[in-house]
């Protein structure tokens, strides 16, 4: 018999895990072994807190070997009855002073004693997330700005920046490391976008989200002095218009990304001063505004840079308004058009002529969609996102000739999907591992039976009716490698 191999050393399989692509791809193999669990703890740098019955004071922080090196905290909220308070915050700050980052937000009940405590116990606080905390006001973010020279990304919200705010001038010699800055559902001023802009700061990142009473002379101020944003999000900001956006661009030669969505004054106008004014432009979000109520077309604008774009519930938005956006971003990889109700398949088949080479493609509710056309070979297609669409039978048909390396298929609440069409579909894309047949009425569980044991590639399935799923069902598609999900 074959001697037995020895067990790696610990420094190996530290190496391995270390070279994961995700963290959270430690979790199955912390669940090995005890030895596993200890190894993978060793590399974990950052904490959320999800049980909405814990109390932060409550939480042992303390570690018994020097070996971990925690620098982050999640304690963010989405339900109010999480009980975090300021002595859980000041107790955790006292323990964690090489605290990083930290994470807040929806935690009803702590105030500006908790920004105090991290001001004075953690100096080596790089960013600070504090959303929809009604109790933090102007004077808590103040202390945390002065001390913390080391903070380079802040986000908060239900701010009220009065006109007569004074102590922003600490921006100026206290923050130079400021390069994230989030501001949403505020009261702010011209007078504080001014300060900002008179700081010299490192800003990467601007984003102004539901904010009221600053006006057009603020936030070009801003935006002149700090032409090398990469992201920029302005999201209802109601009084920018396609005569705003056109001065604006200007400034936006470096950024990378932009987000106008519910400014409803844009249209298509805007979009091309974007594609025309910003070279380095990726990504464009530029959901529910007017964009298709005007009506132009500049064959002399091309930004092959322009890969993703997100035109989200815009009800006006017309397939030859489609069509010129993919005349001009020719490279785009991902289009979102969910909820574009006068776009018909004449639009989609457009834009996939010129944009061969798109991955995802979102055309949830869109009732005037059945099919993507027949054509030539979509490579690079792996996503279709049509819950709620006309998408049919033909449609299926057509997605199966043209699209052989799908992955993902949302077919949710299509009425015209019957178990011939998936069959179709199946036989063509023999890489399909994920799919949503929620509330298709003419798929029995029968015929979902056959396209699943007929599809090598399956891993994911939501069902018409989870009602009609046993135990044992469930079992059987689990052996063929297929899960079942709710949805």
């Amino acid at each position: 018999m074959a001697n037995r191999c020895k067990d790696l050393p610990v420094e190996c399989w530290e190496l391995i895990f270390s070279r994961l692509h995700h963290k959270s791809d430690l979790e199955s193999f912390s669940m090995v072994s005890k030895q596993f669990l200890a190894l993978t703890n060793r590399l974990r740098i950052g904490l959320s807190v999800i049980d909405s019955t814990l109390l932060t004071h409550e939480l042992d922080i303390s570690y018994p070997s020097t070996d971990y090196v925690l620098d982050s905290v999640d304690i963010a909220s989405e339900a109010s009855n999480l009980a975090v308070t300021d002595s859980g915050v000041e107790v955790l700050s006292v323990n964690m002073s090489n605290l990083r980052k930290i994470n807040v937000s929806g935690n009803h009940l702590i105030t500006d004693r908790s920004l105090v405590a991290l001001s004075m116990n953690c100096l080596n606080l790089e960013g600070l997330e504090m959303d929809d905390c009604p109790f933090i006001t102007l004077k808590g973010i103040l202390s945390i700005l002065r001390t913390c020279a080391a903070l380079s990304w802040i986000s908060v919200s239900e701010i009220h920046i009065a006109q007569s705010s004074s102590g922003f001038e600490c921006l100026a010699t206290s923050s130079r490391t400021l390069q994230k800055l989030e501001v949403s559902n505020s009261i702010i001023t011209d007078e504080f976008l001014f300060m900002v802009a008179n700081a010299s700061l490192p800003l990467n990142t601007l984003t102004l989200c539901w904010c009221t009473d600053f006006t057009y002379s603020g936030i070009s101020k801003l935006l002149c002095a700090y032409q090398s944003l990469k992201y920029l999000s302005l999201v209802q900001v109601d009084f920018l218009t396609d005569e705003c956006m056109d001065d604006l661009s200007q400034y936006l030669r470096c950024l990378v990304t932009i987000d106008l969505s519910g400014c409803m004054r844009l249209t298509n106008l805007t979009f091309y001063a974007l594609a025309r004014n910003c070279p380095s432009l990726k990504e464009i979000y530029m959901e529910n505004t007017g964009f298709g109520t005007k009506h132009c077309f500049h064959d002399d604008v091309k930004n092959p840079r322009i890969r993703s774009v997100n035109l989200a519930t815009n009800h006006y938005l017309d397939d030859d308004s489609l069509m010129n956006v993919a005349l001009m971003c020719p490279n785009m990889d991902f289009l979102d058009v969910i909820s574009c109700t006068s776009l018909t398949e004449a639009g989609i088949i457009g834009v996939l002529e010129v944009c061969n080479q798109i991955r995802d493609l979102q055309l949830d509710n869109c009732s005037g969609i059945k099919h993507i056309g027949k054509g030539a070979e979509l490579p690079s297609l792996e996503v279709i996102s049509a819950a709620g669409s006309a998408l049919n039978d033909e449609g299926l048909v057509m997605i199966g000739s043209r699209c052989s390396r799908l992955l993902k298929l949302n077919l949710e609440n299509c009425k015209g999907v019957t178990a011939e069409g998936l069959h179709a579909l199946v036989k063509n894309c023999r890489s399909l591992r994920e799919i949503n047949l929620k509330k298709c009425p003419q798929v029995s569980i029968n015929s979902l039976n056959n396209l699943v044991f007929s599809s090598s590639s399956l891993r994911r399935v939501i069902p018409p009716c989870c009602s009609a799923f046993t135990d044992s069902l469930r079992g059987f598609y689990l052996h063929h490698g297929c899960r079942v999900y709710s949805g």
